[in-house]
C-alpha cells in the first residue's frame, strides 16, 4: 500500500485504519508525505505507535507532486502487488481480499473495482472493463486498482507532465506493453469528494493534457489525433481558432460530454 499525503493531516488516520482494517493481512503501507506543510508526519508517527503488529513505514520528501511521491513509495516496497491510496480516500474492509482473490482467478495485471463517492455527494462511482477504444476516450478505471509491481518496474512509474491525469497515463502505458485488466463489479473503494481537488483542477487544463496524453502514447492513436496535439503543445495551452475546434471535437467522439462543456466555457 502507497499512500502519498499533502495537505490531508487530518484525514489520513481514517485513510490507513480502513487499510489496517482490511481483512487481506498481509501488508506494507507506506505513508508518502510529500512536503506536506501540515503535521503529517506526526500523525503518521503517531499511526505506526497505535499499530505496532503492522508494518506501516513514513518517507518524507520535499514538495514533488502525486507522481513523484507514488513513484517513491512503490520503490519502497517489495510486495509483488501495489495498491495506491490517497490520503483523503478509503478501502471497503474487504477491498485487497476481493481483489486478490479475482487477481489470483484470472492472472490480471491489474485489478480494478467500483467505487462509491462519499463526503460531498453519496453515489456509484462507475468503471468498465478495459477495452483500447474506452481506455483511450478517458480513464475508465479508479487510480486505486491493484496491479503488480513487475507492470510498474517495466513502465517506469507514473509519469510527472500529466498533473492530476497520471493514473489515466499510467494505464495507458500498461495497455500498450500488454497488461491484462480486470474487472470487479463491487463498491470496494471510497473516494471522497470535498471541495476543490487536484482531479476538478486538471480537469479545468483537459484539453492541454489530453494532448500530453496522446503525445506521451502516440502508438494508441490515430495519427490525426497525435498531429493535432502536437501541434497544439508546441502552440501553448490554450491555442485559439481550429486547433481549438480539432481538440474539442475529440471531446464529443469520445463522449466525454461533461469535459466538453467545461473546456467550451473555459473561454
Amino acid at each position: 500500500m502507497v499512500v502519498p499525503c499533502y495537505r490531508y493531516a487530518h484525514l489520513l488516520p481514517e485513510a490507513v485504519r480502513s487499510v489496517v482494517a482490511q481483512t487481506w493481512q498481509n501488508l506494507h503501507i507506506v505513508i508518502v508525505d510529500d512536503g506536506s506543510p501540515d503535521d503529517t508526519a506526526v500523525v503518521a508517527e503517531r499511526l505506526i505507535a497505535e499499530f505496532p503488529n503492522r508494518r506501516i513505514e513514513l518517507v518524507r520528501q520535499p514538495n514533488l507532486g502525486l507522481a513523484t511521491a507514488r513513484n517513491n513509495g512503490v520503490r519502497l516496497t517489495r510486495a509483488a502487488f501495489v495498491l495506491p491510496l490517497d490520503a483523503d480516500d478509503e478501502l471497503v474492509p474487504n477491498a485487497i481480499e476481493r481483489l486478490m482473490v479475482v487477481q489470483q482467478a484470472t492472472g490480471a495485471d491489474v485489478v480494478t473495482p467500483l467505487g462509491r463517492t462519499f463526503g460531498d455527494e453519496d453515489r456509484q462511482l462507475v468503471t468498465l472493463p478495459v477495452t483500447s477504444s474506452r481506455l483511450c476516450a478517458g480513464n475508465c478505471l479508479v487510480y486505486s486498482s491493484l496491479y503488480r509491481r513487475e507492470l510498474f518496474d517495466r513502465i517506469g512509474g507514473y509519469t510527472l507532465n500529466v498533473p492530476g491525469y497520471e493514473d489515466w497515463d499510467f494505464w495507458l502505458a500498461g495497455f500498450e506493453r500488454g497488461a491484462k485488466f480486470a474487472h470487479v463489479p463491487e463498491e470496494l473503494f471510497r473516494y471522497r469528494r470535498h471541495g476543490t481537488t487536484m482531479l476538478t483542477t486538471s480537469d479545468q487544463k483537459a484539453m492541454h493534457l489530453r494532448a500530453t496524453i496522446v503525445s506521451n502514447h502516440p502508438r494508441l492513436y490515430a495519427r490525426w489525433r497525435v498531429a493535432v496535439a502536437q501541434r497544439w503543445l508546441r502552440a501553448g495551452e490554450r491555442p485559439r481558432g481550429w486547433l481549438r475546434l480539432l481538440m474539442l471535437a475529440q471531446f464529443l467522439l469520445d463522449r466525454r460530454l461533461k469535459l466538453f462543456w467545461r473546456q467550451l466555457r473555459a473561454v
